[in-house]
């Protein structure tokens, strides 16, 4: 092996020195330490003197010009942790940071930290220097472009935020213990912190205290069902419904106007279909033509469906039943024990009009009086879940001056949804003054109807055989903690089997209108509630909730599967008959 040259040696033994510097009190200094006092400009000794005149400005020798201030301890921590925005560079400062100063080594890996620093990544300097120095070299990094306005108005923070402070209370009661998590449908199937009702209160608070409303956020907020399965199991006893409502009314009002025109426009006129009665029997004339007449039929035949986008193409598996038969009131009893108001509602009124008729035929059977309440009008629960709180507020009026004038004992609901929302009018009208105590007086009133046959009728309600599953929907589980009347009523028919389903109250991924605005997750929640059907072996499905009936039924024939879909009143009105 031939022994090494001598300038070879020689060199070797120059790095060696250079990367290890004597301290004054003795050891020795890396060249990490070294870099730094390199860049802090305290062995920066150019032959010019420029160097020398920084270090001895840096130490106090020279007289420090105005404005300026002795480096201390703990300078170069903070130099080190400041982060350098992105902001618009020029030129110059690229070019400077490409041309190496000096000489050797030394001065190439200088070069390539100038760079560094110039890409905008941790930048380390002194924060010793003057300030009318670092103006003029920061005044190179700093955009030219004057900060302008944003097109809102300011105050419109404080107006989108005000629901937020109103249910403020109810956010700082979360004690962040995580109960709610395994309870919450969405973060069973994603595991995510921010898809569980504990993340998205603390991104509620973060709007609450000025955070920034991000995309990212508004979509975290808008994937909630809603259910408020994480209610029942709080121990703090937190109201998720109305913090999410309240979170959601802020978020509508800061994006509309951002919002798409056409978007905008078509989930408004559906809100307000929906609310108005006559624009609802006339949008469900059009669409039962559509399915009389045969054309949904010779689409599913062709497969033209498939041709269809995305979302009407979702729109068109979950197709309500338009062609059921309407609502027929029955006569009055002749003395009856109680008068009582149905809700007729929206979709229930044109696509369950059967259901309505099997609600007043059973209460007719037990001495009740079903009184019709001509103006009464949609429940709000729609409106509600979308942001749309003060068209939810309105309804709520409307409903409660319709039934008032109807005089009757109780409201009875056979929508799940509907009832949540009508039992809650207390609490959407708590600050009008007006409408207050009439709010509270009515929603008192309300009864579902599980809840309220439950009570009155006899022990034995007719004979039915049938192998039947019952699934809890959210908002008469939850919301209105309605789980023992329903399977009470149907155990009172002799010849019905029910068969318990796993998870029977986990949502099914209807949630209003949340199958069509979150498709991929309704999706994944649908899924497993119709293998939990199928895995029961029963010949029958039994909900009180037009919007699970709508969901369950769509993800049945997608599979194939000819499984019934009834409501609980349904099932008693065959069993009795």
């Amino acid at each position: 092996m031939r022994p090494p040259r001598r300038e070879h040696v020689r060199a070797r033994e120059r790095t060696s020195r250079r990367g290890r510097t004597r301290r004054p009190g003795g050891g020795r200094a890396d060249r990490r330490d070294q870099r730094r006092r390199n860049d802090l400009g305290v062995d920066r000794l150019a032959p010019g003197g420029h160097g020398r005149r920084r270090a001895r400005r840096l130490a106090g020798r020279a007289r420090a010009p105005a404005g300026t201030r002795p480096l201390e301890r703990g300078d170069l921590s903070r130099e080190r942790h400041r982060i350098s925005l992105p902001c618009e560079r020029s030129r110059d400062v690229h070019a400077y940071a490409r041309r190496p100063r000096g000489r050797g080594r030394r001065s190439g890996r200088r070069a390539r930290h100038t760079r560094v620093q110039a890409r905008g990544r941790w930048r380390l300097g002194s924060p010793a220097r003057p300030t009318r120095d670092r103006a003029r070299a920061e005044a190179t990094l700093r955009s030219t472009r004057r900060p302008r306005a944003r097109p809102r108005p300011a105050s419109l923070v404080h107006v989108t935020i005000a629901p937020l402070h109103e249910v403020e209370p109810g956010l700082r009661q979360c004690i962040h213990c995580g109960m709610c998590l395994e309870a919450c449908p969405t973060y069973q199937i994603t595991r995510l912190e921010t898809e569980s009702p504990r993340g998205r209160i603390h991104l509620m608070l973060n709007m609450l205290e000025g955070g920034p409303t991000s995309d990212t956020t508004r979509l975290h907020l808008d994937r909630c069902l809603a259910c408020r399965a994480c209610e029942v199991v709080c121990p703090s006893g937190v109201p998720y419904g109305h913090l999410i409502e309240a979170a959601r009314t802020v978020i509508a009002t800061e994006t509309r106007p951002r919002r798409g025109w056409l978007s905008g426009r078509l989930r408004r006129l559906a809100l307000r279909v929906l609310a108005d009665p006559p624009s609802l029997a006339r949008a469900a004339l059009i669409l039962g033509l559509y399915q009389r007449l045969g054309v949904r039929s010779l689409l599913h035949a062709t497969g033209a469906t498939r041709l269809l986008p995305r979302g009407l193409r979702r729109l068109e598996a979950l197709y309500p039943p338009f062609g059921r038969p309407r609502y027929r009131a029955p006569s009055p009893p002749p003395a009856p024990r109680a008068r009582v108001a149905l809700l007729l509602g929206c979709v229930m009124r044109v696509a369950y009009g059967d259901v309505h008729t099997a609600a007043a035929r059973i209460l007719a059977r037990q001495g009740i009086a079903v009184i019709d309440a001509p103006a009464q009008t949609c429940c709000g629960a729609l409106h509600a879940h979308a942001g749309e709180r003060e068209d939810a507020r309105a309804l709520a009026r409307r409903n409660i001056a319709a039934f008032d004038e109807a005089d009757v004992d109780w409201v009875v609901v056979d929508a799940a949804g509907c009832g949540a929302q009508l039992k809650g009018y207390g609490a959407l009208l708590a600050d009008d003054g007006a409408w207050r105590e009439r709010a509270v007086a009515f929603a008192a009133k309300v009864r579902d109807v599980n809840e309220y046959l439950a009570e009155i009728a006899g022990e034995r309600l007719g004979r039915l055989d049938l192998r039947a599953t019952y699934q809890d929907p959210c908002h008469l589980a939850h919301a209105q903690g309605i789980r023992k009347q329903p399977r009470d009523l149907l155990s009172r028919v002799h010849g019905l089997e029910l068969l318990e389903m796993a998870d029977a109250d986990v949502c099914c991924g209807s949630a209003g209108s949340y199958n069509i605005t979150q498709p991929e997750y309704a999706d994944r929640l649908l899924a497993r509630k119709v293998d939990a059907i199928l895995t029961t072996g029963a010949n029958a499905v039994i909900s009180a909730n037009p919007g699970c009936m709508l969901q369950i039924e769509a993800g049945l024939r997608a599979r194939g599967s000819r499984i019934e879909v009834l409501h609980v009143v349904e099932v008693l009105d065959r069993a009795i008959s």
